[in-house]
This record gives C-alpha cells, sequence and structure tokens, in this order.
C-alpha cells in the first residue's frame, strides 16, 4: 500500500511543480509542501501532515536520484530545468518528465508520448 501511496504521491508532487514553474516558481521549501499539497489537492486534504511529509521525504530523494531537482540546502531544492507534461498514446496516462529523464512513460514505459493537452493548430477562417 505504501509503494502505491509514494507513486501517486510522485505524480501530484510532479503536478505541483510543474504548474507552480509555469507561474515562475523554482525554488521550493521541504517543509512547507505539506501544507501546500493539503491545500491545493482534495486527494489529500483528510490526510495528516505527518504522513504526508514522511512520503515526501521518499518522494523527493527519489526526484533528486533521478535528477529533476537539486537541493539548495537542507531545507530547499529547486527544479534542474522545465518539466514536460506528455501522455502516453498506450497507455494515456499522463507523465511529468524532467528534461534529464529519459522519455518513457512512468505508468508504462512506453516510449510513445505526446505533448499533453495536445495543442491543435487554429485556422484562422474559423
Amino acid at each position: 500500500m505504501t509503494d502505491v501511496r509514494i507513486r501517486e504521491l510522485d505524480w501530484y508532487l510532479r503536478d505541483h511543480l510543474f504548474r507552480q514553474s509555469n507561474k515562475g516558481r523554482l525554488e521550493f521549501e521541504q517543509r512547507m509542501l505539506p501544507s501546500e499539497m493539503i491545500k491545493t489537492y482534495l486527494r489529500y486534504r483528510n490526510d495528516g501532515i505527518n504522513e504526508i511529509s514522511q512520503l515526501l521525504d521518499i518522494v523527493v530523494d527519489n526526484l533528486l536520484h533521478h535528477h529533476v531537482i537539486k537541493m539548495n540546502d537542507n531545507h530547499s531544492f529547486e527544479l534542474r530545468g522545465t518539466l514536460k507534461r506528455l501522455q502516453c498514446s498506450k497507455c494515456h496516462y499522463v507523465s511529468y518528465l524532467a528534461e534529464a529523464e529519459e522519455l518513457a512513460c512512468l505508468r508504462c514505459n512506453s516510449m510513445t508520448l505526446a505533448e499533453f493537452p495536445n495543442k491543435r493548430i487554429k485556422r484562422s477562417d474559423q
């Protein structure tokens, strides 16, 4: 069960980092993340801060290992580059991947990914 919770929180944290980076925020304080996640995502509204904190420690370590983030000091980190939001053509899972990561679906490892949401070219005659 914890493994599922870690994978799920990894997705939500990547989503949070992606959305925040689009707003220009690149630096994050690890101690503030549990309350940000509770405030932002309905999924975590009923979870305790201590429980989310413990899981976030594991997820942040994983993101460090995959070169998604780098630590500034013991309490803050920043994104190493931009995150891309991509959808798998095989299983339709939406992955948030850093430039340093292999472009493969985080669920099924398929290499067939497309930008999400799919940006369609608007025609001027419509």
